[in-house]
């Protein structure tokens, strides 16, 4: 007796092994991202400990919080992504955290440094999700969530870039979207450099899970998280 013949289309061949080459991908991402950002914690300390006077307050609302979640966060300095590394402790369990950056700035001289691919190997050492202007949301978010549904956790700085300025800059609705999408534990983090000092101080106040309800609009989940990360920022 003869069996049938099922036909696979060449379509679906090439959506298999996407897929499968996107989950290997993301594999080794994960697994390299939390070497390097493991290996980064001296470092880390070194730099902080000499070009900052560095408070932390709150750490154990993240380091007790277990994967997955999402952080928001103000965004003062280029190097905020880096002082996340001390806010976790040394033996952190739930590395690597994935941020979503920008690879176009405001300034010169960041603007120069992704010209000449600096930027790009920086944010793939560290497994960074890049965020491109004009692509929309939904497409911005696909590795978001699909790293948050297998367990990872991911950094978002909703005001959109660096803000050197008192006050908190209106959101973006990015982080509204992902923590609508994947109803992850949302953890607010507040940041703030000031000082005129050689050493600055360099403050992190990080709150409790904010409790948001995903039926809401991504506009009123942003203002929520918004209002949550000023008031983190004026303590």
């Amino acid at each position: 007796m003869a069996l049938p013949i099922v036909e696979i289309s060449d379509r679906e061949i090439s959506t298999e092994f996407s897929s499968e080459y996107s989950d290997l991908r993301e594999k080794l991402l994960k697994y390299f991202a939390g070497l390097t950002q493991f290996l980064m914690w001296p470092f880390a300390f070194l730099f902080f400990k000499f070009f900052f006077k560095l408070k932390m307050n709150g750490i154990e609302n993240i380091r007790k919080t277990p994967s997955p979640f999402i952080v928001i966060s103000n965004h003062v300095s280029f190097y905020d992504s880096f002082v996340f590394r001390l806010v976790m402790s040394f033996f952190a369990r739930n590395l690597p955290l994935r941020f979503m950056a920008v690879n176009s700035f405001k300034s010169w001289y960041l603007n120069f440094l992704s010209t000449i691919f600096v930027t790009d190997v920086i944010y793939a050492l560290f497994g960074v999700l890049v965020v491109v202007r004009g692509r929309g949301i939904n497409k911005n978010l696909v590795d978001a969530i699909r790293i948050i549904k297998n367990g990872g956790n991911v950094v978002v700085y909703p005001e959109g870039s660096i803000m050197q300025s008192d006050v908190i800059a209106d959101f973006k609705l990015g982080a509204a979207v992902l923590a609508k999408k994947t109803n992850a534990t949302v953890i607010p983090v507040a940041m703030k450099i000031f000082g005129n000092s050689l050493r600055k101080n360099f403050i992190i106040n990080v709150g409790e899970c904010v409790s948001y309800d995903s039926s809401q609009t991504p506009e009123k989940i942003s203002d929520l998280f918004r209002n949550t990360i000023d008031n983190l920022y004026k303590k």
